[in-house]
């Protein structure tokens, strides 16, 4: 499964200041994210869900990602899903997004930033539908220039009081620079 996944990911730059001009991602299972990062928040994610389909909110903790909290966003599920309320940013993600959005709903992010918050919108209505967690990988291309990163992986997670509700969505994320822009 690897092998194919693999052969259906865009190949990366030959230059790794070589970025693409488009960019391009894909959708994986949980199994296949490879970042060690990503991992060890998997790992914990299934260790807090127990018997569960996925854990309640009240399971995890900020305490429970040590240092890997940093690489955490944590969403509360307004309205069924109509709106989405920034609850945790790590600072990894406020450095490759160049804004912390904690406090802010998407709609709000939305209204500066719609093509991050439409794209974003997609993928928390997938966890929060499909109540499954997921992964994304991909490269970001000159069809988007502010970014500040170049690749990225990411995992989902849906974080509910029953198997049939997701009340909020858990995301974990590294970043590959683009260039000047560190992200540590």
């Amino acid at each position: 499964m690897a092998s194919l996944a693999a052969n259906l990911m865009p190949p990366p730059p030959a230059d790794e200041l070589d970025i693409p001009a488009h960019s391009s991602g894909r959708i994986l299972t949980i199994d296949d994210v490879e970042s060690d990062t990503l991992r060890q928040i998997i790992a914990l994610w299934r260790r807090l869900r127990g018997g569960r389909r996925f854990p309640t909110r009240e399971a995890i903790a900020p305490r429970d990602f040590g240092r890997l909290l940093r690489h955490v966003t944590l969403l509360r599920v307004l309205d069924g899903g109509a709106d989405y309320e920034f609850r945790i940013v790590g600072d990894v993600q406020v450095q490759a997004y160049g804004e912390d959005f904690r406090t802010m709903r998407l709609t709000e992010v939305g209204l500066t930033h719609p093509k991050f918050a439409d794209g974003m919108k997609i993928f928390y209505e997938g966890v929060r539908m499909g109540r499954d967690p997921f992964g994304y990988r991909g490269w970001i291309g000159r069809d988007m220039p502010d970014t500040k990163f170049s690749y990225h992986e990411l995992a989902f997670f849906p974080l509910g009081p029953g198997s049939e509700t997701v009340d909020h969505v858990l995301v974990a994320g590294i970043y590959v620079s683009r260039g000047e822009f560190p992200i540590e």
